[in-house]
């Protein structure tokens, strides 16, 4: 059984602010944003939420960096999207989001804006052109925090934000759980950050959209602290398992996929998993091997398009009156110019 290849754009959100109106003009094509106004001193941004960058969440979207209709970040890479305000941490699925995970205030201010009560977004609110129309948000919370600098937290979980229009917060506070409501294919926390009316990507500090440069470091207006787990990251296989069937989108998303032992009269066995940040030209492959190191199967795919999220799966069914018994071996690696990134996980038949 080969899957076929299960290939998913980034997020395509036209963001709008929760809490006021959109900027009109802000990253059009061919605009040149002005420098910040001398004096007003940016806050340090510490990590919006509470996970490990690379093992529990993980970046997967920057601040647009292109004036015209494509879409780079500051690195001059993929990790972006057309008009894109903010910087993108993902989780790894629903299960995760519904175990919660907080959103926390990036720096001290002063609250000025909420929206709480929208649900999950459906497949039907994304195709659709009015169901979401204002509110690609979703649930959240916009923070001043002095000269004015401000923070934008979108898609939120409905009902879990902690604060109200007035509250001082404290920098790491907690201000909601990440969720899945307004514009959103996979539940994550959008961090948008702004000076006035101006977007200001905080991996650079600028607010220039015609800036990127491939050697820019993760430094910016990132708290010290951050600045490693920040780096910029390569291809990301993040979640892996196992299926006793061809697996299914939702149920992969959903995390229901979670078994790691299958009696030997299975019909089938089936390895997936998803990915991050990958580019045009990257080589996914997938293999399952037996106890004996024998391969059951194996999948490769030549990227055609980058893509922020992507998953596979490759297996057989059953040949014979049974499995052998013992542990397989499931293996996602990607190769990227050369560099390889491999991520393994087991699951056994008893």
């Amino acid at each position: 059984m080969r899957g076929n290849i299960h290939e998913r754009k980034g997020l395509i959100l036209r963001f709008f602010t929760a809490v006021q109106k959109a900027v009109p003009g802000a990253l059009i094509a061919g605009a040149v944003l002005v420098s910040l106004p001398a004096g007003a001193e940016p806050p340090a941004l510490s990590l919006p939420a509470d996970c490990d960058i690379g093992t529990s969440c993980w970046l997967v979207n920057f601040v647009d960096h292109d004036p015209g209709p494509g879409a780079r970040d500051y690195r001059c890479g993929a990790l972006s999207y057309d008009t894109h305000k903010g910087t993108d941490i993902a989780i790894r699925n629903d299960a995760a989001m519904n175990a919660g995970v907080d959103v926390l205030a990036a720096a001290p201010g002063k609250v000025v804006g909420t929206r709480d009560g929208m649900p999950n977004s459906t497949r039907a609110d994304l195709e659709s052109a009015t169901a979401l129309r204002g509110r690609d948000c979703g649930n959240g919370v916009r923070i001043d925090h002095g000269g004015g600098w401000s923070t934008q937290y979108c898609h939120m979980m409905a009902g879990s934000i902690r604060v109200r229009t007035g509250d001082a917060v404290e920098r790491g506070q907690a201000l909601g759980r990440i969720g899945r409501s307004g514009r959103t294919e996979f539940p994550h926390i959008h961090v948008s950050l702004r000076q006035g009316d101006r977007v200001v990507d905080p991996f650079t500090g600028e607010s220039n959209i015609q800036a990127c440069d491939a050697g820019t470091q993760a430094s910016g207006l990132w708290d010290p602290a951050v600045r490693q787990a920040l780096a910029y990251p390569g291809p990301q296989p993040f979640h892996l398992g196992f299926a006793s069937g061809r697996p299914k989108t939702a149920e992969i998303e959903s995390g229901m996929l979670n078994r790691s032992r299958f009696p030997a009269d299975s019909a089938a066995l089936v390895f997936w998993a998803e990915a991050f940040s990958l580019k045009k030209g990257d080589t996914v492959t997938l293999s399952l091997t037996a106890p004996d190191g024998s391969t059951v199967a194996d999948h490769t795919i030549d990227l055609d398009r980058p893509l922020a999220k992507g998953h596979w799966f490759t297996g057989r069914r059953k040949r014979g009156p049974a499995w052998e018994k013992g542990e397989y071996t499931g293996t996602i690696t990607i190769t990227r110019d050369g560099a390889r990134v491999r991520k393994s996980t087991a699951a056994v038949v008893e």
